[in-house]
């Protein structure tokens, strides 16, 4: 079998476009830190939020890869229909002045569920989550899960070394093997 340049860029290409492995992260509910009337409950496995309490919020640290594309699956539910969650992101690790929204704001219904979040690229060393309780009727909910997920197919950005390794690899085993020819 003939190694050609031509067929090395073909296996290539094939590895650039390898999907990330799609592990998610369990995310530790107990390492949020509180604020204005958030509570942990369920020996600190659970968060709760105070039903007409101002500035509720659980501001969690993430495990972050720069450059990686994540999802976040969140399981709670609201109290009411007038009540919703804001989950906002601090991708580039700047702090409070940092923190957009992940999509509109979000209401679980009254039992139970878990929904995604819109997807957000890492750009920083961490990442900060910041749920915050919020609605016109601004009643009691609770988050009891959240996960986070890598988005297959993304290329994370330490794979160009690892790229260039396999290249180089390659083209000396096509070279040796013309040498024998």
């Amino acid at each position: 079998m003939r190694i050609t340049l031509a067929s090395t860029l073909v296996i290539l290409s094939g590895l650039i476009t390898m999907p990330v492995a799609s592990r998610a992260d369990t995310i530790d509910l107990s390492q949020a830190v509180l604020a204005g009337g958030a509570s942990f409950i369920g020996g600190g496995s659970k968060i709760k939020f105070d039903a007409q309490a101002s500035g509720e919020s659980a501001t969690i640290t993430l495990p972050s890869i720069q450059g990686q594309q994540y999802a976040i699956q969140m399981t709670g539910h609201n109290d009411a229909s007038s009540s919703f969650f804001q989950f906002l992101i601090d991708v580039d690790g700047a702090g409070p002045g940092g923190f957009v929204q992940l999509g509109d704001n979000f209401n679980f219904g009254s039992g139970f569920s878990t929904l995604t979040l819109p997807t957000f690229t890492d750009l920083g060393s961490s990442d900060f989550l910041r749920i915050v309780n919020g609605g016109t009727g601004n009643t009691a909910g609770q988050i009891i899960g959240l996960s986070l997920l890598p988005v297959p197919g993304a290329i994370v950005g330490t794979g160009l070394p690892a790229l260039l390794i396999a290249c180089s690899g390659l083209m000396l085993l096509a070279r040796r093997r013309q040498q024998k020819i």
